[in-house]
């Protein structure tokens, strides 16, 4: 090789090591963000399932919340916990750090969302109300889908069982849904929750076993979780049994309550001889089927009733969740003057 060609190469390989020298001297360890800190203003993102935190660095670059992708996702390098950011929708602001990003997006208070809750032993009438009323929607939406769903025509529908009635399958549970969540979408995720109860508990195999059928195994635990407090479910699941065993009438006022539409503790002699075929006063048996949406406890109790002999039961307090058992007549007439005494005391 030539000393010309020689002195070239040496050149070149100077200024490229010149060159080299001075990114390092710019740009000791890359690019740095402009953006920092919390941000200014507010704006709405939503992450969807299944994004990945590549996908999510795109999305708060697209809506202005962080300066680039590349930087969120450099910034997560480090971040084990951001691995935790789930879907949903998120308040944001404007040209945040992408530390300060992954912070906002792991705190549950930045995740807009409307919570919805049921309570064990709602009517479906009182179980519309609650969903309006949370969702801060008109009442006659929610009563559209739940005809929707009566008819057929949600993505979702009832169990053959239901009789095309929602009664006792909007599942009680509290709901965390986006905050633009549809009516149609809520309800869809409500009647979920009850099929993954109803696969927990096993209900349809457990009611065969049982000689009743699954609509009649809801309608017991609805009388259960509509007439005692919780620690009694099994006493009173045993009790229903009992009744049924002997051809004894229900007579249970719960039932008389949902056909009056009431929720009263003492009722007249015309109340009592109420006209529906839920009037356990009138009719014997079970009543066509659920009076309310019973919860998993109740549930569970008339699958795995406690053992006892029980035909009558009485809360003779009320305020304080005292529900006394027997199986003698004579003793429960004893029961009711003690819950009639109370009453008087205290209403």
């Amino acid at each position: 090789m030539s000393q010309l060609n020689k002195k070239l190469i040496l050149i070149a390989i100077g200024a490229l090591a010149a060159a080299v020298a001075l990114v390092v001297v710019i740009y000791p360890t890359g690019p740095k963000e402009s953006w920092s800190g919390a941000g200014y203003g507010d704006v709405a993102i939503e992450i969807p399932d299944g994004a990945n935190l590549t996908e999510i660095g795109r999305i708060l670059a697209a809506a202005g919340v962080v300066e680039t992708a590349s930087f969120f996702a450099i910034s997560t390098y480090d971040r084990e916990e951001a691995k935790r950011i789930q879907p949903g929708r998120y308040s944001m602001a404007l040209e945040m750090g992408s530390d300060e990003a992954i912070d906002r997006l792991l705190d549950p208070e930045s995740k807009l969302q409307a919570l919805v809750l049921l309570q064990e032993g709602l009517r479906l009438s009182s179980a519309i109300n609650a969903i309006a009323r949370q969702l801060l929607i008109p009442q006659t939406e929610v009563i559209k889908a739940i005809e929707d769903l009566e008819s057929g025509k949600l993505k979702i529908e009832l169990p053959d069982y239901a009789e095309r009635s929602a009664e006792g399958f909007l599942f009680p549970a509290t709901y965390s849904f986006r905050d633009n969540v549809s009516v149609e979408e809520a309800i869809v995720e409500i009647v979920q929750r009850y099929y993954k109860t109803e696969r927990a508990v096993n209900l349809k195999v457990a009611a065969q076993k049982m000689g009743f059928s699954a609509r009649e195994m809801l309608t017991m635990a609805s009388l259960v979780e509509g007439e005692a407090f919780p620690r009694d479910f099994g006493k009173v699941a045993r009790t229903i049994l009992n009744r049924l065993k002997v051809n004894m009438p229900l007579q249970f006022d719960a039932t008389v309550n949902y056909a009056l539409g009431s929720n009263k503790l003492l009722f007249t002699p015309e109340q009592f001889a109420f006209d529906s075929p839920y009037n356990t006063y009138k009719y014997p048996g079970l009543p066509p089927g659920p009076i309310n949406s019973p919860g998993e406890a109740a549930i569970r109790a008339v699958l795995n009733p406690d053992e006892g002999d029980w035909l009558y039961f009485v809360s003779t307090n009320p305020d304080k969740g005292i529900t006394k058992f027997t199986a003698s007549y004579s003793e429960f007439l004893k029961f009711r003057s003690e819950f009639q005494a109370w009453y008087r005391e205290n209403r």
